[in-house]
């Protein structure tokens, strides 16, 4: 008995302390109060870094030239780095664009979010209208100076002969017959022949008065002109790679320019061109390099579009240069590090979201 006695007392014993152990000890640490609160998560998107905001759901219009021309495919190659590497969702390449001085229009209705413009143009309508249009507004520049086109010009050998000159200021300033050719009005071709007018202060009247002229018809029939002698002098706004040049230069006898500094100043500097060079002998006979105003390809945006979007559509561009450069040379004269410069972007503003990436990789202050 007593044995059984001492048997349940410890039995007894045991479970009471067991029972003790179960309510007594700390709350595990992993598992929360019913009433306690998760700590707030942060939104990773929030920061502000374009680099972390998610652009799948944007939409770019991008205005190019027609079908199957030079600016129309190097515009679709730059979507496919803006979708692919820039993460737009798509990029709309739409051929409305009027080229020249009426492609600053493009933005009048918010309808286009990214063109090429040419940058003197640009300023022109954006400060005084073009073609007969009130001024422009709604658009800011990305970048400039994405080709290297200028006012080549080219004249009779036999024109300068006759009349003892060899250069463009000797010839308006002796008031000479001088017969010029170029491209419809409008296009920024003939827009040099008529620049050069302004400057020299002459009036179309004034050169038929002397005998001149002006005759707006196309490259082929300048070409065909210059070699029947029906013009003398032949300006556009072209390349060194010009087709239509090197044929005059081939089968005419004919001189290429070089325009005066004062010359080349007046256009930089009031009516937002660049100093581009030519290469010596990009031309037959033209065995000097050549430095003349022109206003290369930009890129200009709605105005409207949002810091971040501007900024990432400067990065994927600028980053993917060199690949954008070996599908399409004439992009080689395309400098990141200035493509921002005031003269490559005729003068005008600059867009905020292209103006940070440009400082953040130390090309502005």
């Amino acid at each position: 008995m007593k044995k059984v006695f001492a048997l349940l007392l410890t039995l007894s014993l045991a479970l009471s302390l067991a029972a003790c152990g179960g309510n007594g000890g700390s709350q595990d640490s992993a598992t929360p109060p019913a009433d306690s609160n998760p700590p707030a998560q942060s939104d990773s998107g929030s920061s502000g870094d374009s680099g972390s905001t998610d652009f799948s759901g944007e939409t770019l219009v991008f205005s190019s030239d027609a079908v199957g021309s030079a600016t129309y495919n190097t515009i679709v190659e730059m979507s496919k780095y803006l979708e692919n590497d820039g993460g737009f969702g798509l990029v709309d390449v739409q051929p409305t664009s009027p080229g020249g001085m009426g492609a600053p229009y493009l933005f009048a209705d918010g309808a286009v979010d990214l063109a090429f413009v040419n940058g003197a143009p640009a300023k022109w309508a954006r400060e005084e209208g073009t073609l007969g249009k009130p001024p422009a507004t709604g658009y800011l520049a990305i970048m400039g100076g994405l080709n290297a086109v200028c006012y080549i010009n080219c004249i009779s050998n036999d024109f300068l002969k006759k009349h003892n000159v060899s250069t463009i200021e000797e010839i308006f300033e002796q008031k000479l017959p001088l017969r010029i050719g170029c491209s419809a009005v409008g296009s920024m071709d003939a827009e040099g022949a008529y620049l050069l007018l302004e400057y020299f202060g002459v009036t179309q009247q004034d050169l038929e008065s002397w005998g001149g002229s002006i005759t707006n018809q196309s490259g082929s029939e300048n070409e065909a002109a210059l070699q029947d002698g029906k013009i003398d002098f032949y300006i556009d706004h072209t390349s060194s790679s010009s087709s239509t040049m090197a044929e005059i230069a081939t089968t005419c006898d004919v001189t290429f320019l070089q325009w005066g500094d004062e010359t080349i100043d007046w256009f930089v500097k009031e009516k937002g061109f660049s100093r581009v060079p030519v290469p010596a002998n990009s031309f037959k006979g033209q065995e000097n390099e050549l430095t003349l105003p022109g206003s290369p390809d930009c890129i200009f945006c709605k105005e409207s579009l949002s810091e971040d979007v501007v900024y990432q559509i400067t990065k994927t561009l600028c980053e993917n240069r060199d690949n954008l450069v070996n599908t399409y040379n004439t992009l080689a004269p395309w400098d990141v590090a200035t493509c921002m410069d005031s003269e490559k972007i005729g003068g005008n503003a600059l867009h905020p979201g292209a103006e940070k990436y440009y400082k953040e990789m130390g090309y502005i202050q």
